[in-house]
């Protein structure tokens, strides 16, 4: 059987599965291991004993309210995000210090540069800064995927009359980017198709501490990619929707909206997962981002999920997406991730999930 710590699961919460395994050996043999299975026992189990400490709202433990300065919250008005710079190309030291701030705050930063030019030049920054690009397989020789409803790559690209919901990028992945790079290069005429920003810790926020050690589990939520062409699954992931980054800290998050490209949903976590969709769709909860020919959204993706509002779909509106490991020049002074988690309350909540590592080979789910 594989280490329950390669699972993600450790100390007490590691301990208690084992000692499950062990009391029911003949209904859990190795062959037939299910870790959706085994972590309904263990908690179970763990609610019928005295020392079950109550669940705790997460409102309670990653405020909004600027109390903590490591939560990243998106601003109220969308011009906050935006940074004026003469040539992403050519930035200065003193406009990348603003926008390391930026990031580190809010998530996400607007690249406004005053000279509109091919667009490859802002690449030269970018791929300094955040290093190797995720590939894709519709992407170009620079890496470049091109979002355009007249040659779509997915079925909520070739419908712009619908909503794009709320998303974090490569969900469907095993091992999804740290940064996502957004640049507009032709925007809707008659207006729409404005992005749309949602906080992630608006998302773990509407869950207790409970529903989050259980959504820190693989195989809660699976997501896949389902091209325009057919609509029919492509890939389909089901890593964590939330674990620790090991060497930060931080808590990720991985998001996806019930909009044609979820998968499946665990029964134990439907509750949990339906009280964060609510939250993603609630305009309170989104900050809509104009953007026009030469600027550059730039996001942290496993901070901030983002969409797209409806536009007409014989208008033109074409944006480049490049995403990235996160292993640059910037690597030591961007945190990814939406908050860090050094709270008593996620004690025990320490999923320190590693996707490069991720083999879902191993775990039967």
């Amino acid at each position: 059987m594989k280490p329950l710590q390669a699972l993600g699961l450790r100390g007490a919460r590691a301990a208690e599965l084992v000692a499950l395994g062990n009391r029911f050996p003949k209904q859990l043999p190795c062959r037939t291991f299910n870790i959706r299975h085994i972590n309904k026992m263990a908690t179970e189990s763990t609610m019928a004993g005295e020392s079950r400490k109550p669940a705790v709202p997460l409102q309670e433990v990653v405020p909004r309210d600027g109390s903590r300065d490591d939560v990243k919250v998106l601003p109220n008005d969308p011009d906050t995000l935006r940074l004026r710079v003469k040539s992403i190309a050519n930035i200065t030291p003193e406009e990348q210090q603003e926008f390391v701030f930026m990031m580190n705050r809010y998530g996400a930063a607007v690249l406004v540069q005053e000279e509109f030019d091919d667009g490859l030049q802002a690449y030269k920054t970018l791929d300094r800064w955040f290093g190797r690009c995720i590939p894709h397989d519709a992407m170009n020789e620079h890496g470049i995927v091109e979002i355009n409803p007249a040659k779509p790559t997915s079925i909520n690209t070739a419908n712009p009359k619908k909503e794009h919901l709320p998303h974090t990028d490569d969900a469907y992945t095993d091992s999804p980017s740290a940064f996502l790079t957004l640049q507009c290069r032709q925007s809707a005429p008659s207006g729409g198709g404005e992005s749309v920003l949602v906080s992630g810790a608006d998302l773990v926020t509407a869950l207790s501490n409970e529903e989050l050690r259980t959504l820190m589990q693989p195989g809660m939520v699976s997501m896949g990619r389902r091209p325009a062409g057919d609509g029919s699954w492509m890939k389909v992931s089901s890593i964590p929707l939330f674990w620790v980054d090991k060497s930060s800290g931080w808590l990720q998050v991985r998001w996806r909206c019930n909009d044609g490209c979820l998968g499946d949903v665990a029964e134990e976590v439907k509750p949990s997962y339906e009280q964060m969709d609510a939250v993603a769709r609630k305009e309170v909860h989104q900050l809509v981002v104009p953007l026009v020919p030469g600027e550059v959204l730039v996001m942290d993706n496993r901070a901030v999920a983002h969409g797209r509002r409806p536009y007409e779909s014989d208008e033109p509106r074409v944006m480049w997406r490049k995403n990235y490991v996160g292993n640059g020049e910037l690597a030591a002074q961007l945190t990814s991730g939406t908050c860090a988690a050094f709270s008593s309350m996620f004690d025990g909540l320490h999923s320190m999930f590693d996707p490069s590592s991720w083999d879902p080979s191993k775990i039967k789910l």
